[in-house]
């Protein structure tokens, strides 16, 4: 097949993977009556609603920097995202929810793709590219522990456990720092793995590495979870490239020492700079691959830290100075931990194909196969018990990150495996498996893995997909011209001469039929596990859809914001049968509400007084004046009449189909 026509393919293959998210992900939205870009999914969405009111405030004008709500105080939560969608919402005239949902899935879409070009050019068959929604699909067999009428698992306090498909669901900055942050590292295998031209490898290392290191201004969690899966992924193809046993085993004892002097450490620092320590066990292997590299990777270090440093410096600032806040959030994650079993049978979705991976990789002697595998699951155990090693933040959401990215990740390396196996000549090696030389006397090196001038990797310089027959003229071409014979020509490994001295490296032979039926076998029986768990994403469905959405456009919350846009200073604060997170999402004055978890406003403790008052009665009017609070937007008839017994006047009245009406008070008169 000619090589443009299967490269044509394999582009439909990914748009069509991309086209079948959308259809499982978001169609469901096409079923609800009236539906528009413009309303927002009822789904969790009161901290949702928290973080479009950022991007509310840029579309109108309002500081970025302040707590969203009252537009006061400080914020350090990361929000680039939503001011992003705040800006696109100003330049296109359209309402934030619309970016939301609009900028949400566009960024899914890019993972999307990016796992279905991934699997492309690892198996070098074209229509593997409709393969990059599946890992969305994932579930964590809660069905099976609800009698099938459930699809999370309720852990202490509001800690769940669910498949990636909620995790996404949401739209909101944490599933875009995970789509673009696991694209990044989809990226870097593909450079691991030898399918980056040569000439574009660092500069791809050098843009997946800002881009992770961007995830910090967008989300705090997603930030850790890639950079903890960057950072141990690498760590383990240094060790098991270079077979370091005596690094092994040091890293195995930083572990130790993470996991008894990690509560410590919070102890003296704090449990942020616990998340810092616990990466620790990861500098042996990092080491590895820097000198292996001759230190280029380095580069990707420092772009990774320039593109993280404006949050993580204005973070660290707000601790220096003891800001009440991030004092607060630092210590505010109890009982969210999860336990071992139930974590391990929420698991078993993905656990099987990367057994399946690693034991591939070990018969086979392929460094990322089996260096990759059992690092992530170890690091996913790792992640979801911090709260037992002196972090404690929020052990179930690392759990859940870590399963999306995961589960993105496996799947290409699975369908490369299966590939591999069932193919007329083995795939060739790529830098992760190339000739390295480490030190082992004075003035003599021991390589650790052999190749010859065949067999080494040639970096293409397109997509080659299908039959890798069909190239093999022009690779032969290549090794004559003497592309890649000398591994260390790239900067990617040392070279060494003497080949008595080295041991046995990648498999480069076929396949036996045993071993194909074996992989067969088990690749099958990985994928009946997976289906089994993930009948999740089908109660998902259901459930999401008759939960409907939020309308807020609609003609009541419209109402609202025509009498709040009277108001010339001062906070509005809604009774208790105004929804707040609702009337922020739709006007961008300032309100007197706040979310405890994302930033806090001044006059906190005043402002606390106020708001009980819209549940409690007996609103303070002074405490309200204190905290700026100028107009009440009220329900006439509601049960609690915020306007009793204080010195508010009447300003205004709207009223809206259906018979219900809104009322402005001015305070303080």
């Amino acid at each position: 097949m000619p090589r443009r026509l299967r490269a044509a393919l394999a582009a439909a293959a990914v748009l069509v993977g991309a086209l079948c998210h959308l259809v499982l992900q978001a169609g469901m939205m096409r079923s609800w009556p009236g539906w528009n870009l413009s309303y927002f999914r009822n789904y969790y969405w009161g901290d949702q609603l928290a973080y479009l009111s950022i991007a509310t405030n840029v579309a109108e004008g309002e500081s970025w920097t302040a707590e969203p709500y009252t537009i006061t105080g400080a914020n350090y939560y990361p929000r680039a995202w939503y001011v992003l969608l705040g800006y696109a919402a100003r330049l296109t005239s359209t309402s934030t929810a619309t970016m939301w949902t609009v900028g949400g899935l566009a960024a899914q879409v890019v993972l999307v793709c990016a796992i279905g070009v991934t699997c492309v050019l690892l198996t070098r068959r074209w229509w593997t590219g409709v393969l990059g929604f599946v890992p969305m699909l994932l579930g964590t067999g809660a069905w099976m522990l609800s009698s099938g009428t459930s699809w999370m698992t309720l852990l202490e306090s509001h800690a769940v456990l669910w498949g990636p498909f909620a995790v996404l669901f949401t739209l909101n900055g944490e599933t875009v720092a995970l789509s673009l942050g696991t694209s990044a590292l989809l990226l870097l295998l593909l450079v691991a793995a030898g399918r980056v031209p040569r000439r574009l490898v660092w500069p791809a290392v050098v843009v997946a590495c800002v881009v992770v290191g961007l995830l910090a201004n967008i989300q705090t969690y997603s930030f850790l979870v890639v950079t903890y899966v960057l950072a141990t992924g690498t760590a383990a193809v240094g060790l098991v490239r270079a077979r370091a046993v005596r690094a092994g085993i040091v890293t195995a004892g930083l572990v130790v020492v993470v996991l008894l002097a990690g509560p410590l450490v919070a102890d003296v620092a704090g449990q942020l700079a616990v998340v810092v320590f616990g990466m620790l066990p990861t500098v042996p292997g990092l080491l590895l691959v820097g000198r292996a590299t001759r230190w280029r990777a380095v580069w990707g270090l420092v772009a990774l830290a320039v593109a993280a440093s404006p949050q993580v410096l204005a973070t660290a600032g707000g601790l220096v100075q003891d800001d009440p806040f991030l004092v607060y959030r630092e210590a505010s994650s109890t009982d969210l931990g999860v336990p071992l079993g139930t974590g391990l049978f929420a698991a078993l979705g993905v656990l099987p194909a990367l057994a399946v991976i690693t034991v591939a990789g070990i018969r086979r002697r392929r460094v990322l196969w089996a260096a990759l595998p059992p690092a992530l699951a170890l690091l996913w155990a790792y992640l979801a018990s911090n709260d037992h090693w002196g972090a404690n933040q929020e052990p179930y959401r690392f759990w859940l990150d870590s399963l999306v990215v995961i589960s993105a990740l496996t799947l290409p390396l699975l369908a490369w495996v299966v590939s591999d196996a069932f193919s007329r000549e083995p795939d060739r090696l790529g830098p992760a498996d190339r000739p390295t030389a480490v030190p082992v006397g004075a003035g003599r090196t021991e390589s650790l893995a052999t190749a010859d001038a065949a067999a080494v990797h040639r970096p293409a310089d397109d997509v080659p997909v299908d039959d890798p027959a069909d190239d093999r003229a022009d690779e032969d071409r290549r090794a004559g011209a003497g592309v890649g014979v000398a591994a260390g020509d790239d900067g990617l490994a040392s070279h060494d001469d003497d080949a008595a001295s080295r041991v046995p490296g990648p498999d480069t032979s076929p396949w036996s039929g045993r071993s194909r039926a074996l992989v067969g076998v088990a690749t099958g029986a990985s994928l009946v596990v997976a289906g089994v768990w993930s009948y999740d994403f089908t109660l998902f469905r259901t459930t999401v859809t008759e939960w409907g959405y939020v309308p807020l456009t609609a003609e009541p919350y419209q109402a609202q914001v025509d009498l709040a846009s009277q108001t010339d200073g001062g906070l509005v604060l809604p009774d208790g049968c105004v929804n707040p997170m609702i009337f922020k999402s739709t006007w961008g004055g300032p309100v007197a509400f706040y979310n405890l978890g994302l930033a806090w406003p001044d006059h906190k403790d005043d402002l606390d007084v106020a708001i009980a008052a819209r549940t409690e009665g007996g609103l303070d009017e002074e405490a309200a004046l204190r905290a700026g609070i100028r107009w009440l937007l009220v329900d006439p008839g509601c049960e609690i009449d915020l306007t009793e017994g204080t010195d508010a006047v009447l300003v205004d009245r709207a009223t809206y189909a259906g018979g219900g009406a809104w009322e402005l008070w001015r305070l303080g008169d």
